[in-house]
C-alpha cells in the first residue's frame, strides 16, 4: 500500500510534473475602460473548431483577469521565437499602457489588442467560463484569425524558453544543435 503524501509535497510535486509540460507561449490581451491589458501565458488550447474555439486559463489574480470578465473578449497572440524579451515584459516586468508601443499592436473583430508580429492571433469573445481554483477557464469563440508572417514558436518547459527544431523522419537531432540553445 502506498503511504499517504501530505498536501505541501504532492503540491510540489504536481508543480515539478507540470514544468515538464511544453507549452506554446502566447500573450492574452484584452480592453476594458479605456485601458489594455495583458499578461504572459502557456495555458492555452484548441477547443473546438466547429465552431472556432480555445481556451485560456487566467490567475483571477491579476488585473487581465478582470478585465476580460468585464470586457468579454479577448485576443490570444502567439510568440514567436524571438519574441522571448516581449513574453518577459508581459510576465510582470512591466505594468500597463508602456507594454503596448502603436507600432507593435493593432485591433481585430472585438477590439482586443493585436501583435502585429504574433505567429497568430486567436481573437475571441468569451462563450463561457468555469472558475476552479486559483483561476477561470475561459472558452472563447474565435471572431477573427489574424496568420502572421511564418516562423517558429516561443516555447516553454522546464522553467526555461525554449524554440522548436525539427526531427524529420524520427531522427535525433544533428550534433550541436541545442533544443534549448540560443
Amino acid at each position: 500500500m502506498n503511504k499517504p503524501i501530505d498536501a505541501a509535497q504532492f503540491a510540489a510535486e504536481f508543480k515539478l510534473g507540470m514544468r515538464s509540460l511544453a507549452g506554446a507561449v502566447s500573450i492574452i490581451t484584452t480592453r476594458h475602460g479605456g485601458h489594455r491589458y495583458g499578461m504572459t501565458a502557456t495555458a492555452v488550447c484548441s477547443a473546438t473548431a466547429d465552431p472556432p474555439a480555445v481556451l485560456v486559463c487566467v490567475n483571477r489574480g491579476t488585473t487581465t483577469h478582470d478585465a476580460i470578465a468585464r470586457a468579454e473578449f479577448f485576443c490570444v497572440n502567439v510568440l514567436r521565437h524571438e519574441d522571448r524579451e516581449l513574453s518577459g515584459i508581459f510576465s510582470g516586468a512591466q505594468k500597463g499602457e508602456e507594454r503596448f508601443r502603436p507600432e507593435h499592436w493593432t485591433r481585430l473583430a472585438t477590439g482586443a489588442p493585436v501583435l502585429i508580429s504574433s505567429l497568430v492571433a486567436f481573437d475571441c469573445r468569451v462563450a463561457n467560463r468555469m472558475v476552479h481554483g486559483t483561476h477561470t477557464v475561459y472558452l472563447g469563440e474565435v471572431a477573427e484569425v489574424r496568420i502572421g508572417r511564418k516562423g517558429k514558436p516561443l516555447l516553454y518547459a522546464e522553467g526555461q524558453y525554449a524554440k522548436l527544431a525539427s526531427l524529420a523522419h524520427s531522427e535525433p537531432l544533428p550534433e550541436g544543435l541545442d533544443y534549448w540553445g540560443e
